[in-house]
């Protein structure tokens, strides 16, 4: 695992050749993980500051009305600074997983320009997501007010552009777990099982 996790990041760059299934999904897992510690490490400054804020009001004589309104006033805030930072961790994990996907394509004898499509999709989904920041925090602050319809219509909204997202990732899915094809092909030889 180890060893797939070091090629992958010493081949960034190479779109040459093929990567066995196992090398690929050792790095996918290893990237899922990374993706996972990363996002927690930024919302736990975040969810603490809010927490902090609403204490300090309570500690101060706010009321639950008050103390409420400044949760909301910060979850807004908040849900902005995580999607800006889902968006730049997408891009990211985007970029380390596009050349270990084409190798991996590669290696089932299919064109690396399929990995150049799943690309394109993710880039114009983490776009999307730009474009609905606003969007949620219209979404936090209606909530407050009671607009529960504009909020669920927005929702709506938010859930279908949301679902570009999963195109990316089922090729991926799809396309990493198709067999290998044995011995050479057009791509190159046969690569080594890490």
């Amino acid at each position: 695992m180890l060893g797939a996790i070091k090629y992958n990041l010493s081949s960034l760059a190479n779109f040459a050749g093929r990567d066995s299934r196992s090398t690929f999904w050792y790095y996918v897992l290893f990237l899922v993980i990374l993706q996972f510690a990363v996002s927690f490490a930024i919302s736990i400054p975040m969810t603490g500051s809010m927490m902090g804020d609403a204490l300090t009001a309570a500690r101060n004589g706010a009321d639950e009305v008050e103390i409420q309104r400044r949760v909301m006033e910060k979850i807004g805030g908040l849900m902005r600074a995580t999607m800006w930072a889902s968006a730049f961790v997408s891009l990211a994990m985007t970029g380390l997983v596009a050349a270990s996907f084409t190798r991996r394509l590669h290696d089932s004898n299919k064109p690396g320009w399929i990995a150049g499509i799943a690309v394109a999709i993710q880039l114009l989904a983490i776009a999307v997501t730009i474009g609905t920041i606003d969007d949620a925090v219209k979404m936090v602050a209606m909530a407050q007010v009671g607009e529960l319809e504009a909020v669920q219509a927005l929702q709506g909204k938010m859930i279908l552009r949301g679902l570009i997202g999963w195109i990316p990732l089922i090729l991926v899915i799809l396309f990493g777990a198709w067999p290998s094809t044995d011995g050479d092909n057009r791509y190159g030889p046969e690569p080594d099982h890490m």
